[in-house]
């Protein structure tokens, strides 16, 4: 089984603190997809920006068209999150 060093909650600070607070606002935890980026926060921030982009920027698709195309996408790749 793999391993990945990550900051335990408690011992957030900074952007990666603030990160950690939305997270478990949103879901009512933090997420282990959050959780194994937590050692590069300012890597992490660029990452959810783009996210954000691509879901919520201009263009010819709808949220809904968006959402499903991601779905699409993580369960060709395996991705079970």
């Amino acid at each position: 089984m793999s391993w990945i060093g990550t900051v335990p909650e408690e011992e957030a600070s900074g952007e990666l603190k603030q990160i950690y607070d939305e997270t478990r606002a949103k879901f009512g935890n933090v997420i282990n997809l959050v959780k194994i980026q937590s050692l590069r926060p300012q890597t992490m921030g660029m990452g959810r920006q783009l996210y954000r982009h691509l879901m919520t920027g201009p263009g010819g698709l709808s949220h809904r068209q968006r959402v499903l195309i991601a779905t699409v996408v993580s369960s060709l790749n395996h991705c079970h999150y």
